[in-house]
């Protein structure tokens, strides 16, 4: 109680202020040192947190895809239990989700409210929920908030809820889904006695960014993983006092060390390595094109056309098709440096006008298509005199641009089509890197390939996409436990594909894509589409440049790889296939539901939800439900997992199309798996149709 009354005497005297720096506490959540606060990281964050002490290592990784929502995925390891699987010699390991929704009235004077959910989904062993308020003053968070679960140690009381309904005054020891890994164990949320903990976090004012963190917290660490286990340690996971203490500070705007004492007996220290990719990461360079535009007195259509490709090439915006009719010109580019159609297109507008200058063409109008796979994606109508026009006013610029939908034969008609020496061949050799997470025996299991990566178009719509390994480096071969799974092992075996050290076939897919009619697409393809499967198949997908949906349908039959990863093959084969309905909200949220059959032959669902930023930066969720028992499929019950993409250009002052892409599952099984094929006619066409152009305009001329 004199805590509580000193952290209120601090709140009342101090000034009110705007929100400050937030930091992670020890489980990766935005917090104090053991506790969550109610405040959260911006959108497009994201952030990895070790944390080590006498009793445990603790990984999570958190995203933050809103400013109200935190989510995270944790890896627990304490030092003290035994891992009782497999008979596999090790530490007893957990893994889990966490989320927390935040509240931030208009007002902000007021303080933050957070409701949030550890360990919701799974054994049960971690579960805690909490009501949580927070107020940032001028140099101070003062964090209240009220716990149960993992939360009520000593001190706890009778729950406040019990008004409501008698079966709040109960928490199961074990939630009814405990033989189900990744249910949640909705019967125990909120349920038994609850506690108060809290604290403050003070930013010493001289020293940029550090911070004080003083706690009161109720946690119990004997119940922590089981009271009742016979290999737990007493004298590890005893508590002096509830008082914990410590320091915070951001080395740079990646890296932040906190380290403290808990428990009145305990050192505790945590890294946490993360950003917001809500924004570019550096600053990009000034649009300003490498230009060779010759003199030219006979100004012939020709001579431009050749103009228009020499400088379109030179600035990676490569001249597909061109034509002039009656003072509108219709320019094709196809380009893999720009995500965004906007300003590769102006780019491509602006080059061109300049060409026309020096050319002394007429011309009213330019239309820039973009072509990819040999498809025409979108027409992006300029008006000529408005591109290189310094004195006119943006808005203008946007609202005489149109934004129309592709034509399926329009660039093929076109006049000039400058001649393409098939095939054509790109590729690069790189080192990378190579992970396995959250096995029995260690978390982390990694390795350093060197990898091949080559395109070759043989015309405007076959490519061959290839991707080779070499193994320099890794430590698969030290894992020990096997799949344990009663279904086939479309996954499972994954590990036994890591080991190989030799050179292998990661990809070799080939592809046709074209253009059904307007607004649809095809694919045929054939060849290794990943590390385990190869085989045959067919896409289509139906996606209105005007709408905010999409319809397709894919279906490949597949033969399972042998280990070597070769040409050799193993007995098992399926059809997979499924019907893909996505659907576009406001606010940059992605929704996406699939239903068919998966590589191991169970049927079901997938849905999948995910936010983009402006950054183009993307975190989303994903389960998948099939027709397979949760005794059957094993720990975890179903697939579930979280994702995000980072744009590579964040990085760089040069712009690029490439993404990095990391997914993530507590586990991994063999129910609700996808097959993984290169260049999917969603991911072709992505950032095409009419709502992504128009979420694109700070691009234009940028």
């Amino acid at each position: 109680m004199r805590f509580f009354l000193l952290i209120f005497a601090i709140s009342v005297s101090a000034n009110y202020y705007q929100e400050s720096n937030t930091s992670y506490n020890s489980f990766g959540q935005v917090g104090l040192i053991q506790t969550p606060s109610a405040d959260s990281k911006q959108e497009g964050s994201i952030s990895f947190t070790f944390n080590k002490n006498d009793i445990w290592k603790f990984g999570t990784i958190s995203v933050s895809p809103f400013n109200w929502l935190e989510a995270s995925y944790f890896y627990y390891r304490p030092s003290d239990l035994v891992w009782e699987g497999n008979n596999v010699a090790g530490h007893y390991l957990d893994k889990g989700f966490n989320v927390k929704f935040k509240y931030k009235p208009k007002n902000t004077n007021r303080p933050n409210l957070a409701i949030g959910f550890d360990d919701f989904a799974g054994t049960g062993y971690f579960t805690r929920e909490y009501i949580v308020v927070t107020q940032n003053l001028r140099d101070v968070k003062i964090t209240t908030g009220l716990g149960w679960g993992k939360f009520t140690g000593e001190n706890s009381f009778e729950n406040p809820l019990s008004f409501l309904s008698d079966k709040f005054n109960f928490r199961p020891i074990t939630s009814s889904n405990y033989d189900k890994g990744g249910t949640p164990s909705y019967d125990k949320w909120f349920r038994g006695n609850a506690a108060i903990f809290g604290g403050l976090e003070y930013f010493l004012p001289k020293v940029n960014g550090l911070s004080i963190k003083l706690e009161y917290d109720p946690f119990d660490y004997l119940d922590f993983s089981g009271r009742n286990r016979p290999d737990i340690s007493f004298d590890r996971r005893k508590k002096d006092s509830n008082i914990n203490i410590g320091l915070s500070y951001p080395f740079n705007k990646f890296l932040t060390i906190d380290a403290s004492f808990i428990k009145g007996n305990t050192f505790n220290l945590s890294f946490t390595i993360g950003t917001t990719f809500n924004d570019q990461l550096s600053k990009k360079q000034k649009f300003d094109p490498s230009l060779d535009i010759k003199e030219n007195k006979e100004h012939s259509k020709i001579e431009f056309y050749e103009s228009i490709l020499l400088n379109l090439n030179n600035n990676n915006l490569f001249l597909q098709t061109a034509s002039l009719k009656e003072n509108e010109l219709d320019v094709s580019i196809s380009t893999s440096q720009h995500r965004n159609a906007i300003r590769s297109s102006s780019y491509a507008a602006s080059i061109v006008q300049k060409v026309a200058e020096k050319h002394e063409m007429d011309i009213n109008q330019i239309n820039i298509s973009h072509i990819n796979a040999g498809i025409e994606l979108n027409n992006i109508k300029y008006i000529a005199n408005h591109i290189n026009n310094d004195n006119l006013p943006i808005e203008l610029l946007v609202r005489n641009t149109i934004l129309e939908s592709a034509d399926p034969v329009g660039f093929k008609q076109d006049e000039f089509k400058p001649n393409i020496n098939f095939p054509v061949i790109f590729s690069s050799i790189s080192p990378t890197l190579v992970t396995h997470i959250g096995n029995p025996e260690k978390f982390f299991f990694g390795g350093v390939n060197l990898q091949h990566i080559s395109e070759i178009q043989f015309s405007r719509n076959l490519l061959l996409s290839t991707e080779f390994n070499a193994r320099v480096y890794g430590d698969f071969d030290n894992t020990i436990s096997g799949p344990g799974s009663v279904m086939e092992h479309v996954r499972t075996d994954l590990v036994e594909y890591l080991k190989e050290d030799d050179m292998v076939i990661s990809r070799m897919q080939l592809d046709y894509v074209w253009s059904l009619r307007k607004d649809t697409y095809a694919k045929l393809s054939g060849g290794i589409y990943e590390t385990m499967f190869a085989g045959y198949g067919i896409e289509t997908l139906y996606k209105p440049f005007d709408k905010n949906y999409s319809l397709g349908f894919e279906v490949f039959h597949v033969k399972q790889r042998s280990f070597d990863q070769r040409f050799s093959f193993k007995d098992y084969n399926t059809v997979t296939g499924h019907l893909n309905f996505g659907y576009s909200l406001p606010l940059g949220i992605e929704s996406n539901i699939s239903y068919g059959r998966y590589l191991a032959k169970d049927d079901g669902f997938t849905f999948d939800l995910g936010r983009r930023t402006k950054s183009g930066f993307k975190a989303g969720i994903y389960f998948t439900r099939t027709n397979v028992s949760a005794e059957t499929f094993g720990e975890g019950s179903f697939d579930k997992g979280f994702y995000f993409q980072i744009p590579i250009d964040l990085f760089s002052s040069d712009y690029s199309g490439n993404y990095s892409t990391f997914k993530l599952s507590p586990l991994t099984r063999d129910g609700g798996a996808k097959l993984i094929h290169d260049k999917d006619l969603r991911g072709l066409i992505y950032n095409s149709t009419y709502r992504e152009l128009s979420q694109q305009w700070r691009g234009l001329l940028n």
